[in-house]
């Protein structure tokens, strides 16, 4: 099937040729869609300029947010905000098509001038569809671990039937708490508790168009932790097509000795699964042992740094990428 390719330098050039079809409800995952570039872009900034590469067959669609960082070279269009990056595809295309659309794009950037591209993080399927389609249009691919992302499957349980195969840790935590902090949960951004959000580290022009957004959406779930008046702790969360997802936390730490977030968070968790029957649960990405503590799956991610071999200033590190390769092969028996 013939493949055709262009390239969008604006946010705006891009929405107007996606047509809706990248904010489609059947674009379930909040992370891959439009309007979640388009915010990480305006008001992230991952780089100087957007490089929206899209290609087309038939129906099918492929499309990669990338930012341009330097003459060159280019990352993926993720922020602090943004659990997972992955191409975008519309039309449902299968495997091999999806294979051709990705290894046509790598074509046209590679011939496009672009020397190297930084895509973090990515899941792990994700990862070996790039790898395999980039490769196999000449560029020279480094493929590494990066943070892992952590997921709870509810499964039809109820918060108490989790919470009794939680670790000991947690319920240490929690009881701790217990009799000090008090918990509201909103829907609904309000000044007074976005002031509190704020106080708890949460001043980010992101965080709030997102709550602003989710408020009228009807998806937003906003908790605040309290000693007496003060706020302590802070967690914007969104519920939408069954899943619960953790944006953001903020805790004040001289409130440390009765573990706010550990209360916080099993008090949303609590809400997600009981009153919204949540399905699934993400916690998003990081290294810390508590969001290992509160999942039952760590879902790996990567970073792959890709090199146009076919450019000067990727010769050194497409070689560097090579021997690391190398250096990480398992020995023969």
């Amino acid at each position: 099937m013939w493949v055709t390719g262009e390239y969008f330098d604006g946010m705006r050039a891009a929405q107007l040729a996606a047509r809706g079809r990248l904010d489609a409800p059947e674009q379930s995952d909040p992370f891959l869609r439009l309007d979640w570039f388009r915010r990480t872009w305006e008001l992230s900034a991952p780089g100087k300029r957007p490089l929206i590469a899209r290609a087309r067959a038939g129906q099918a669609e492929a499309w990669l947010f990338l930012a341009r960082t330097r003459p060159g070279r280019a990352v993926a269009m993720a922020g602090p905000h943004s659990h997972r990056f992955a191409p975008v595809f519309a039309g449902e295309p299968d495997p091999a098509l999806r294979h051709s659309l990705l290894r046509a794009m790598a074509r046209r950037l590679r011939l496009f001038g672009i020397s190297g591209i930084v895509l973090e993080p990515v899941p792990l399927g994700d990862a070996a569809l790039i790898v395999r389609a980039f490769k196999s249009a000449g560029w020279t691919v480094a493929d590494r671990a990066a943070s892992a992302g952590f997921r709870l499957a509810v499964n039809g349980r109820h918060f108490e039937d989790y919470w009794e195969q939680a670790p000991a840790r947690l319920h240490e935590q929690v009881a701790a708490g217990s009799r000090h902090l008090h918990v509201e949960i909103a829907d609904l951004m309000t000044p007074r508790i976005w002031e509190e959000v704020e106080l708890l580290g949460g001043a980010d022009a992101f965080l709030r168009e997102l709550a602003q957004d989710a408020t009228l959406d009807k998806t937003l779930r906003l908790g605040i932790a309290r000693v007496g008046d003060a706020p302590v702790a802070a967690q914007l969360w969104t519920f939408e097509g069954n899943t619960g997802t953790m944006h953001w936390r903020g805790e004040d730490e001289a409130a440390g000795q009765f573990h706010p977030s550990a209360e916080l968070t099993a008090s949303m968790l609590r809400y997600l699964i009981n009153v919204d029957h949540a399905a699934e649960i993400d916690l998003g990405t990081g290294r810390d042992a508590d969001l290992a503590d509160w999942a039952d799956e760590r879902e790996p991610m990567r970073r792959l740094e890709l090199y146009n071999p076919r450019t000067p200033s990727a010769w050194v590190p497409a070689v560097g990428a090579r021997l690391a390769g190398l250096v990480r092969r398992a020995p023969l028996d």
